[in-house]
């Protein structure tokens, strides 16, 4: 056996192992998401991940992050077959994510080509920055972008939380990613970036990466209310499956409603302390209550019986053919006010509009050959309701996906939203954990802008939340079942409601520029390369 045959052989070894690695470092990754929950992974499987690409040269990184990527992200959507019935979509979705995480590898490398940003700290910073810069734009781009899976949403339930109402999920993500590569400079076997290194180097790290996670339980998140309480019920019918052949049942859907509303009002809960609002989910009201007087009929039934408004989800079809996702407020005896209702901004690309629909449906899945697209809504994210007492209580509101969004959200606080109200609709996801990850979302809303929030689902999850993200109610999954509880409301403003998207733009910009610099270094090397071999020829 020839040497270099000996070479590439221990080099398609070493790519194996480090993609074994990778491997245990993105399913490590997906274990801190929901179901499992497990938050304390996610540090240590960034910092795994990283050191197989730090010294790797830019095709075995891109090897070993598509396998890192794609053994994150296909458990963790696991749920896309059941909502459109068929793979494909699932593994592409996974794909996409995964160029993104691509792009920031090549990205990260190139900075590395700068001696100065060799050191931990430098090196920290800057693939802290261009992470959160690339998972920022991946939140938004294409269309709506998909917020899933970005590494802040699991410090909900760490320490690392509490920063969120100072920079959201840009600010977390950033230390994150920081810390990271401290656990993992920490812990190399080497360190490459320095001709001698300090005895106290290694430790000063670890007290680094200890100090960060210890120094945010200094922070207080209230949970003291402002502007009074709200007492709410929240209502989860349930759907029957297949969920399509329920919805085609005029009234099932509505009635599963109805009926766990009149559960809640006969319940013990409410005998003596009744509620001020009612929250059924999104789609809880199978035809528009309008233009099918029984159907509107069967919500006043509720709304008496609660003697509260209810907040009811619909869909109908607009002027211009096309499918509007209504939130609206039915108050008992006088019905609904159109010109007071919200309809989705979000529509969920392939799900609820089909971009370039003539090249997609002629070989997709029924949903993409489905016959009408969801049009965004303009309306402002916010509706008041009036309480037991005549306050006039402004909301927050979003559907469903629109909790991953918190231009949508941050949009109804900064407006004055006292709490937030995302109403959600989980049949096609079963008992996946795509509620139980919604339900994270939402709670990093909670923590970003120190709001009480809830979600109604017509199957469950279903939360209530307090500001500081924590769980006060909850239900399962693929039941009806019913909540009450009092939510205070808070009208001041965090830092990230009040900066809105200038934290994740500059970012974003940030990172624009760090790697244009390093793009322009990355071509100077290839051309000084050239010309030394032009040279060498030459002579």
């Amino acid at each position: 056996m020839g040497h270099q045959e000996i070479l590439r052989r221990v080099s398609f070894a070493h790519i194996c192992g480090d993609s074994i690695i990778a491997a245990v470092a993105g399913l490590a990754l997906y274990a801190s998401f929901p179901p499992l929950g497990w938050w304390w992974l996610s540090v240590p499987a960034l910092a795994l991940y990283i050191s197989r690409i730090d010294e790797a040269r830019a095709p075995r990184a891109l090897t070993v992050t598509f396998v890192f990527g794609m053994s994150f992200w296909i458990p963790l959507i696991d749920w896309i077959p059941l909502a459109v019935g068929t793979r494909p979509p699932w593994f592409v979705l996974a794909f996409v994510q995964t160029l993104f995480l691509m792009a920031w590898a090549l990205f990260a490398r190139w900075t590395q080509l700068w001696a100065w940003a060799r050191g931990p700290i430098m090196q920290a910073l800057f693939y802290a920055l261009t992470w959160a810069g690339v998972d920022a734009a991946r939140s938004r781009w294409p269309w709506s972008g998909f917020p899933w899976g970005s590494v802040a949403l699991p410090q909900v339930d760490s320490s690392l939380g509490r920063l969120a109402p100072y920079g959201g999920t840009t600010l977390i993500t950033v230390v994150v990613v920081f810390l990271a590569v401290l656990v993992r400079r920490a812990c190399a076997a080497r360190d490459a970036s320095v001709v001698r290194e300090h005895w106290f180097s290694r430790p000063a790290l670890a007290l680094i990466v200890a100090g960060a996670f210890i120094a945010p339980l200094a922070v207080t998140l209230p949970n003291q209310a402002e502007n009074g309480m709200l007492r709410i019920g929240v209502v989860q019918g349930d759907i029957a499956l297949p969920g399509a052949q329920a919805y085609s049942r005029e009234g099932e859907v509505t009635d599963n409603n109805v009926r766990a509303s009149l559960e809640l009002a006969s319940s013990p809960e409410l005998a003596h302390d009744p509620i001020d609002l009612a929250i059924w989910g999104e789609g809880s009201v199978d035809r528009d209550p309008l233009a099918f007087p029984a159907i509107g009929q069967a919500v006043d039934r509720a709304a008496t019986a609660l003697d509260a408004p209810i907040l009811i989800g619909y869909t109908n079809l607009n002027e211009r053919d096309r499918v509007k996702n209504w939130l609206a407020v039915w108050d008992p005896g006088t019905g609904m006010d159109e010109a007071a209702r919200y309809s989705k901004h979000v529509p969920v690309p392939f799900g609820e509009f089909i971009p370039f629909r003539d090249f997609i449906a002629s070989f997709a899945t029924e949903v993409a050959q489905s016959s009408k697209d969801m049009e965004a809504g303009e309306e402002p994210p916010l509706m008041t309701i009036e309480a037991r007492d005549g306050r006039s209580v402004p909301l927050a509101v979003g559907i469903c996906f629109e909790a991953a969004y918190p231009m949508v959200i941050g949009d109804g606080v900064a407006r004055g939203g006292q709490a937030i109200i995302v109403p959600s609709n989980n049949y096609h996801f079963r008992s996946s954990g795509e509620s139980a990850q919604q339900g994270q979302l939402l709670r990093m809303r909670a923590m970003e802008y120190s709001r009480s929030a809830v979600q109604a689902s017509t199957t469950g999850h279903s939360y209530v939340i307090r500001p500081d993200g924590s769980i006060l109610e909850s239900t399962g999954t693929e039941q009806a079942a019913t909540l009450a509880a009092d939510i205070p409301l808070r009208s001041s403003l965090t830092v990230t409601a009040w900066a809105g998207e200038r934290v994740p733009g500059a970012v974003m910009a940030a990172t624009f520029v760090i790697n244009a610099l390093a793009l322009v270094t990355v071509i100077g090397q290839g051309i000084r390369a050239s010309a030394r071999a032009r040279r060498a020829s030459s002579h």
